[in-house]
């Protein structure tokens, strides 16, 4: 089924390094932090629903960011634009 509403954007962040320049020219909802693979693909997943249709930023380690990813089935690592809806993550090109 495809879903009906706007997906919502996740920024994820290594936070250990300095954010990308392109980064200062997104409109932000919110911004996170989040500890480990588990905690942070339950903060996307979770804020996703809050935010259809806008763009969350959620800094964390490098390779908790790796982990995520790879348990959706999505390719990369931080940092990384990730577009998530009912229907999944999918790594989207940074603006």
């Amino acid at each position: 089924m495809t879903d009906l509403q706007c997906p919502a954007t996740a920024v994820l962040l290594d936070d250990a390094a300095p954010a990308p320049p392109w980064t200062a020219r997104l409109r932000v909802a919110e911004r996170f932090t989040a500890r480990g693979a588990g905690e942070l693909t339950s903060l996307v997943e979770d804020s996703a629903d809050l935010f259809r249709g806008e763009t969350f930023v959620v800094a964390a380690p490098a390779d908790d960011i790796a982990e995520a990813l790879r348990r959706r089935g999505v390719g990369g690592r931080a940092p990384v634009v990730v577009e998530v809806d009912s229907a999944g993550w999918r790594a989207v090109p940074a603006p």
